[in-house]
């Protein structure tokens, strides 16, 4: 349900993001959740330039998406993001791909998995408390 979603960002669909019908191809969801993640840690405080200064970086493991309905060409897209769950080492977020021009058309859901790692020794580790405290923020 879309009012658990405390965050969105919206992206327009562009051309090279469609196959010779006009629909976006499953191949650009993942751009599309990687928007919504990079955004939700940019709000969170966390930016994609400078997040290793908290001494850790975060890397995806795994990644599923539900395809409920074509999104095409111009479509403006709303892509909510959430946390879903949070562990020792990793965390889960939600998404909702919606058609913002479309009364909220359900387009795609999906989740992913990142771990937390230290990019010095490029290993898994935990998270620590202040990170854990700038995602739930949001």
């Amino acid at each position: 349900m879309l009012t658990d979603f405390n965050f969105k960002v919206q992206v327009r669909v562009r051309f090279v993001e469609s196959d010779a019908q006009g629909i976006v191809n499953n191949g650009a969801y993942m751009t599309y959740l990687e928007v919504g993640r990079i955004e939700f840690f940019r709000k969170a405080g966390i930016s994609i330039k400078d997040r290793t200064k908290y001494g850790v970086d975060f890397v995806l493991v795994e990644a599923w998406i539900q395809y409920k309905s074509p999104a095409r060409v111009d479509d403006l897209l709303n892509i909510h993001v959430r946390i879903k769950e949070i562990k020792e080492r990793t965390f889960t977020m939600e998404y909702e791909i919606t058609d913002s021009e479309d009364n909220d058309r359900l387009i795609a859901k999906a989740y992913t998995i990142s771990a937390v790692i230290d990019p010095k020794i490029m290993k898994s580790c935990p998270i620590p408390e202040n990170i854990k405290g700038m995602i739930k923020s949001i």
